[in-house]
């Protein structure tokens, strides 16, 4: 698991049918004590947890896939959780 910042949204006019529903955010990887690194990226949000600003756990590779309620999506990062505080 991985922690992220919100700093953006997708907006795609078609979907594959398993995004359908589905949030699209563009996220900056953040270090545990909030240090931005690497590059953005897109990710899923399966259950529509966050918006711009939000400090989210997103997963990768099979994890991003088996985060959707159908167990599989072609997506290789996706949102599970919503971060309320680092201490």
């Amino acid at each position: 698991m991985k922690l992220g910042e919100i700093i953006g949204v997708v907006w795609a006019s078609r979907k594959v049918e398993e995004l359908n529903g589905c949030r699209l955010h563009v996220i900056q990887p953040v270090s545990s004590n909030g240090d931005n690194y690497g590059n953005p990226i897109v990710v899923a949000d399966p259950h529509n947890i966050g918006t711009v600003g939000d400090l989210v756990v997103y997963v990768t590779s099979t994890d991003a896939a088996q985060a959707f309620d159908n167990g599989y999506a072609p997506v290789n990062a996706s949102v599970v959780k919503l971060v309320d505080e680092i201490s």
